[in-house]
């Protein structure tokens, strides 16, 4: 089954801020960078929610979205946009097909993690051949389940031997992590997939380098992260270090931003969003006191960080 059969990716609440988050940076950045001039490439799906924000968003004209072949026509007759091309093949080979000499965005969005070759294969292929002043942006699964704990003979391996089977020379180092765990294996992977994009980008002899600021860690199933940032040169690099949401955003930075939003009732939203915006916590005892029962300070300051960004869900009947 496609997991587009078994998840509406417009509705999941975290990933919904994360997507407003970027395309809220990508607007900050459009004061410098026209955006417009640009080609947007990702994996549309069935939805196609980011390339609508694309279009809308920053007037990109030229839009590409790669599917597997067996599901492209369904792509075809659910693409919003008559401009939004879907390219019927794997995103490999939608990848060799492009024209790189235009400035790009590119949201390589998997829901599958390292344990598909694709993944680190197609990053590395981007960067090799990306121009100056684009962006590309990738999201992976980042269960640490998905790391083998055996060869291909049985023998056990280590978390670490795991990774080198998937990734080769991008796994990390015992040196580097001493330990990888549950809670430390999200940033292990978005290291070693940075660096790996970093390194693709050297090796293809361009010059420039990447510059990493687009980085998330989510979770509203599985563990995800979204990786990314954009290639400069020297002109583009000095644009981009003047530029204001670069500079100013608290959004962007090198690490994962963590993003965690609670499950609320409308009702609820619509009684904290009268509290908000507030120079202190929301506090637990006059919420409590609002609503009649508790929530944790936990959610509570979650939600006082994303409440703008909060997605809101609804039935229309057409």
């Amino acid at each position: 089954m496609a997991s587009f059969e078994a998840i509406n990716y417009s509705l999941r609440p975290n990933k919904c801020v994360e997507r407003k988050i970027i395309f809220e940076i990508l607007v900050g950045l459009s004061s410098t960078f026209d955006f417009s001039r640009y080609q947007y490439l990702g994996m549309g799906s069935m939805w196609f929610v980011d390339f609508v924000l694309a279009h809308k968003s920053l007037g990109i004209e030229e839009l590409v979205s790669f599917e597997l072949a067996e599901y492209s026509p369904r792509a075809i007759f659910n693409r919003p946009y008559k401009n939004i091309k879907v390219f019927p093949g794997y995103a490999a080979d939608g990848i060799e097909a492009t024209d790189w000499a235009k400035p790009s965005i590119v949201w390589l969005d998997y829901d599958c993690g390292p344990e598909n070759s694709a993944v680190f294969d197609d990053s590395a292929m981007v960067a090799s051949k990306i121009s100056p002043g684009s962006i590309l942006m990738v999201t992976v699964n980042a269960h640490m389940g998905r790391v083998p704990n055996q060869d291909a003979d049985g023998n056990r391996l280590t978390r670490h031997e795991g990774l080198e089977l998937l990734l080769g020379d991008a796994a990390p180092s015992a040196e580097e992590f001493q330990h990888i765990n549950q809670k430390n294996y999200h940033n292990v992977l978005a290291i070693c997939l940075t660096r790996h994009i970093e390194r693709a980008h050297r090796r293809s002899g361009r010059g420039g380098k990447f510059i990493s600021f687009l980085n998330y860690y989510y979770k509203d199933n599985a563990p995800m992260i979204t990786v990314g940032g954009m290639f400069v040169d020297d002109e583009t690099e000095g644009k981009l270090n003047v530029n204001r949401c670069f500079v100013n955003s608290e959004y962007i930075g090198p690490g994962l931003y963590p993003i965690q939003v609670p499950p609320l009732t409308h009702r609820e939203r619509i009684s904290l969003d009268a509290l908000l915006p507030s120079t202190d916590k929301l506090d637990e005892g006059e919420v409590l006191e609002k609503l009649g029962f508790k929530l944790d300070q936990s959610q509570l300051d979650d939600y006082a960080k994303f409440y703008k960004l909060y997605p809101s869900y609804g039935e229309v009947v057409l």
